[in-house]
């Protein structure tokens, strides 16, 4: 079996499965067993309750043996679909020669830092207001790409764990048609998992075909066209876009294997959504302060005493109430 690990992630998910492989999986594959056997058995009885239909019966049974076979052979099944995915994925990234964009980004961020980052420092002490503007949105940089990277490779090797794990219990119940839905959204989910690097060996190759890991130029966005933009301003831009697109691969799978890209959208809309936010609450603080003001004043004027032509006050008082009338029965 050949063990396609171009990526940093996918030499991370090598080494948590070949651990998993040692003791845990043969116990589930063991239970597995006992679970086949009874969703063999509900197959059978539901072949009987339509009247003899042997053709559920022949279904029930061929979908019996497919899946003990695969069982029989998970770790090897599961570890050869996996390096399938990963050849496709290295096929691509080698069509650019992009590498590991994750790897390579970092990399340039550190080497970058090195050279330009305590100037930019220095720039707060000497540069005033837009300076320190620069050189925060610099630092959030430096903060996201690295955080957006580690969770995207968390978030594929726990996700690629727990399909690994519970791959056999799952796919035990296939044979039974009652409840044979779960291995079946099962089998959908580890395909969609198996996606996720063929989509950032996509992704990588865009970048490098567009020349975005140069941090010479103003990168694939064009950051050199902004007035008064510097480089390190759009260095520091280019990685909070890598990171979001990055953090977009798992629902982007998704959506290509459904064909259904509005959750791609959906997606895009909730991070523009969540800095709308921010802004209206600012800007709502802002007025409530400013309507504080103005109401605090207007109710210091009302306050002023008018003097009459005595040079008096004079306040009204309310008329009394009517007694209510007596009713004669």
């Amino acid at each position: 079996m050949n063990d396609y690990t171009i990526f940093a992630f996918q030499q991370m998910m090598t080494t948590v499965s070949n651990g998993m492989a040692g003791k845990m999986i043969p116990a589930i594959v063991n239970v597995s067993y006992i679970i086949m056997m009874i969703s063999l058995m509900l197959g059978v009885y539901e072949a009987y309750a339509k009247g003899g239909d042997t053709r559920a019966l022949a279904g029930t049974v061929m979908k019996f043996i497919v899946v003990a076979f695969i069982i029989g052979n998970w770790t090897t099944f599961f570890g050869d679909l996996n390096s399938g995915f990963n050849a496709i994925a290295q096929h691509i990234d080698d069509s650019y020669g992009a590498g590991d964009l994750i790897t390579d980004w970092k990399n340039l961020l550190i080497a970058n830092w090195n050279n330009n980052g305590y100037s930019s420092i220095w720039n707060i002490i000497t540069g005033g207001g837009a300076a320190i503007v620069n050189s925060l949105e610099i630092a959030i940089a430096y903060l996201v790409f690295p955080i957006a990277a580690q969770l995207f490779t968390l978030i594929y090797v726990f996700w690629g764990a727990v399909l690994f794990a519970v791959g056999p219990l799952v796919l035990a119940l296939a044979p039974s048609r009652m409840i044979n839905g779960t291995a079946k959204f099962y089998a959908q989910n580890l395909i969609v998992w198996n996606c996720w690097a063929v989509l950032y060996a996509v992704f990588a190759c865009l970048i490098t075909a567009v020349n975005g890991k140069d941090l010479s130029t103003s990168g694939p966005f064009n950051w050199g066209n902004i007035v008064g933009a510097q480089t390190q301003v759009y260095i520091g831009l280019t990685s909070i876009i890598y990171a979001i697109c990055i953090l977009l691969i798992p629902i982007m799978a998704m959506a290509v294997l459904k064909g259904e890209f509005s959750g791609v959208a959906g997606a895009f809309m909730s991070l523009i959504s969540v800095s709308t936010q921010v802004t209206k609450a600012a800007t709502s603080a802002a007025k409530a302060a400013r309507a504080g003001k103005g109401g605090a004043s207007g109710a210091s004027k009302s306050s002023t005493p008018q003097g009459g032509s005595g040079g008096g006050t004079y306040q009204s008082r309310p008329p009394s109430p009517t007694p209510p009338r007596a009713t004669v029965p």
